[in-house]
């Protein structure tokens, strides 16, 4: 498995377009909501750290999820035909597309931060930068499960398609363009066992010097579960 592993951390970052989209285009979207548009949300302390971390958290679900575009294009391709014959177990292709998937996050998260702390003048302790680089790619694990369960469940660019929906409303839901506290009671109340709304307050609380809570924690760790579960079940049915 480390073998497959390697080739699939080295094809992802060989992909320069789909590192760009998920790369800049974040850091873009928060260069314009604090410096152009003065949109950023107002009453929750450093406006700039708090977008800053929303906008990384963005970032890294994006490209964590994006993976499933990959296996789609794959499963067109007769590849996991292919694979079906090696001595590779299902488990061994999973757990390989899940990694490759969360190390690819990195980048990312990197750079928005890299944007807050050179173009927009975010000041943090020393420490939570590297903290914040670690909560959130923690937060993006769910992500790439659910990427890759959807990459063994829809082919071809119904996929990619199903997944930026899934994307956006995931966005919408779990305040990481518009603060939850802003949203309706109802709303408020489902938005905070979203899986985008556990990941973003690991580092929205990080800002505050606070540990990462309990109910946060476990709504990620069933999310991921579930959504691993879900796509190793996929796989299993693909082949």
């Amino acid at each position: 498995m480390g073998s497959y592993l390697r080739l699939e951390l080295a094809r992802g970052f060989r992909n320069p377009v789909g590192l760009i989209m998920t790369t800049f285009f974040p850091l873009g979207l928060y260069l314009l909501f604090t410096l152009v548009l003065d949109v950023a949300p107002k009453g929750i302390g450093d406006v700039g750290a708090y977008t800053m971390v929303s906008m990384a958290t963005y970032g890294a679900m994006g490209s964590a999820l994006f993976i499933g575009g990959a296996i789609a294009l794959e499963r067109s391709k007769g590849w996991l035909a292919q694979l079906a014959v090696t001595p590779l177990p299902a488990h061994g292709y999973v757990t390989a597309k899940l990694v490759s998937g969360a190390v690819t996050v990195l980048p990312s998260i990197v750079v928005v931060l890299a944007g807050g702390a050179l173009l927009t003048g975010v000041r943090l302790p020393l420490g939570t930068w590297p903290l914040l680089v670690v909560l959130i790619w923690a937060g993006a694990l769910p992500f790439a499960a659910l990427g890759t369960a959807f990459g063994y469940s829809i082919k071809g660019q119904v996929a990619s398609l199903a997944m930026m929906i899934v994307y956006f409303v995931l966005t919408v839901l779990g305040g990481l363009w518009l603060p939850v506290e802003s949203m309706p009671e109802g709303m408020r109340v489902v938005a905070e066992y979203s899986p985008a709304y556990a990941a973003g307050s690991l580092g929205w609380r990080a800002l505050d010097g606070l540990a990462p809570s309990g109910s946060s924690l476990a709504v990620l760790a069933a999310w991921t579960v579930l959504f691993a579960a879900l796509a190793l079940w996929r796989y299993r049915r693909a082949v």
